[in-house]
């Protein structure tokens, strides 16, 4: 019989080889590092590690150990939106982080990022990555090469004129009776997070109307579950945004499920659910194009199953290789419409709403444009309004510069080496390592964005034609670049669906209404005081696949009739 002593010293080999692997690992991920000649970071774990994503949060004590708690701040998915340009200042424009499992290179020179981003052939993104946007199928976010030029192909034409016209009319009334239902509330006023749960249901009924042709009322409609189902497609969505590592790693490790088996039968159910609402949405709109109907709706899911059917036709009348999507990556791109249509407008006027509210000097600059488009309409055509709404398109640029979808978007070399260049310095960066273009970073860096980069300052945008006075969305400062939606031939397709939303939504609610901080009881005394909160809570912020607000009950807003 083994003694205790002896049980202990044969259950730590697996771990003692572990350790060791992973230091051999390190060591020569080092070297390889050191040839590159930019600054190094040695940390012990990579921040895609499955087990560290798990345990990450139980961490944080090690931060404040002195020598080795340097590590910690930059292995968690939010550090970019944490620290922005700020470690750049002290490594410069391009650093290597090595660890056991990787060699990063992080980059904050706006050319050499919008190089990397831009030539999509040499620069790929990284499967492991980005698989986490596989969940339902492979999808035009998540593929490379000619795999992505056939799913750009089909998904392109689902963002057109036609859409944007439906997106403009229900974004209209959604907040239209978003702010009826407001100005029947006592006191009329929301915490931010009544602004969050708002601007979720507003961006899911926009979503559901102008992307699945099904169109709800703000207060009901979209959480009613149909027959067959047992969650309503708004709780399933959210729910799936919400626990999207759970999601992931689920699927990805079904033993995990032990550990947590009432999670585990949740999220795996959830996720059966989401599936079987979209192969039914499919279904109907392949037998309405099948049956001659196609061509006449103006939502996402009909134009992508249209340019399907017709890729598939002309597959039968040549030669070339297949160029259809199959059901599962039309799946697949459903599910990234839902959570990039979902979480970029959704967010983006989250935080615009606070930063209205907090800056009545900017709300008033921008409600001047909007009462002169509107002209006394109560909610105007999209082609009458949406061009003139400038200082409004304005507010969302501006936002998503400081807390847009994207903190930073990593690529890799796969199997080529390639050349990078950073100002006059030239690196050859060797296969299967990754360079991150730090978004984050290259948006607020103060050598390109002034003094006050780290400030909400919608004017920046506004470029004035001296001849005609007219107004119009100025380029970055020289030097700088924008990659809120990313940039290149990889541009978000989804770009001007969310603008108009955006647009839209502000436009109506500054029309009729003025922002003004919440006094909360209890917590502060003065408008001043609640402005400032308003800003202190925009700024501890998470990163939950997207920026969140962590505590948003702490601020509110009041509605005060124009």
């Amino acid at each position: 019989m083994l003694s205790l002593s002896s049980f202990v010293a044969l259950a730590s080999i697996p771990v003692v080889c572990w350790t060791l692997l992973r230091t051999y690992r390190l060591i020569i991920n080092y070297l390889t590092a050191r040839k590159l000649g930019f600054p190094i970071i040695v940390v012990p774990v990579y921040r895609d590690d499955w087990w560290w994503l798990v345990t990450f949060a139980r961490f944080n004590w090690v931060r404040h150990i002195p020598v080795i708690g340097y590590w910690l701040p930059r292995r968690g998915h939010a550090w970019s939106l944490q620290d922005r340009y700020r470690p750049h200042q002290k490594y410069g424009d391009a650093f290597t982080i090595v660890s056991p499992t990787r060699v990063e290179v992080i980059i904050n020179d706006p050319t050499t990022g919008v190089e990397v981003q831009s030539h999509y052939k040499a620069w790929q993104k990284p499967g492991s990555r980005y698989e986490v946007f596989d969940l339902f199928g492979q999808n035009v976010l998540s593929v490379n090469g000619e795999d992505w030029q056939r799913h750009r192909k089909i998904t392109n034409p689902a963002f057109r004129e036609q859409n944007y016209k439906l997106v403009w009319a229900e974004s209209m009334k959604q907040a239209g009776q978003m702010l009826d239902s407001i100005s029947g509330r006592p006191g009329m006023s929301n915490t931010l997070l009544d602004v969050r749960n708002n601007c979720v249901i507003i961006a899911m009924h926009v979503l559901s109307a102008a992307g699945f042709g099904h169109a709800h009322d703000f207060d009901g409609g979209f959480r009613g579950i149909p027959a067959g189902h047992t969650r309503s497609l708004a709780d399933t969505l959210m729910f799936l945004l919400s626990n999207l590592l759970h999601t992931v790693l689920y699927t990805k490790f079904n033993w995990l499920g032990y550990g947590n088996p009432t999670k585990y039968k949740e999220v795996m159910g959830v996720g059966r659910e989401f599936r079987q609402y979209m192969k039914e949405i499919v279904a109907y709109h392949r037998a309405t194009t099948q049956a001659g109907g196609g061509g006449q709706s103006a939502d996402i899911v009909s134009a992508l199953v249209e340019a399907d059917e017709a890729a598939k036709r002309d597959e039968k009348a040549s030669s070339f290789r297949p160029m259809h999507l199959t059901d599962q990556e039309l799946l697949g791109n459903l599910f990234v419409f839902n959570l990039a249509g979902f979480e970029t407008t959704a967010n983006a006027l989250t935080y615009t709403i606070p930063l209205l509210a907090a800056n009545m000097a900017v709300q008033d600059w921008v409600g001047e444009e909007v009462d002169a488009v509107y002209k006394g309409s109560y909610q105007p055509d999209y082609e009458d309004a949406f061009p003139g709404l400038i200082r409004v398109q304005a507010l969302m640029y501006e936002t998503l510069r400081l807390w847009g979808p994207i903190t930073d978007a990593p690529r890799w070399t796969s199997n080529e080496a390639q050349m990078l260049r950073i100002k006059d310095h030239e690196v050859l960066i060797p296969p299967k390592t990754y360079v991150t273009t730090n978004f984050s970073g290259i948006h607020s860096d103060p050598r390109w964005w002034g003094h006050d980069s780290l400030t909400w300052r919608p004017q920046r945008w506004i470029e004035v034609d001296p001849k005609t006075g007219k107004e119009s969305i100025a380029s970055p400062p020289p030097g700088a670049a924008y990659m809120a939606w990313s940039i290149g031939p990889r541009v978000c397709p989804g770009r001007k669906f969310s603008q108009v939303e955006f647009v839209a939504v502000i436009s109506l609610l500054l029309r009729r209404y003025r922002l003004i901080p919440l006094v909360i009881e209890g917590k502060m005394e003065t408008e001043e005081q609640a402005r400032q909160e308003f800003l202190n809570v925009v700024e501890d912020s998470k990163l939950a696949v997207t920026p969140k607000l962590r505590r948003p009950e702490d601020a509110g807003v009041v509605f005060q009739e124009r």
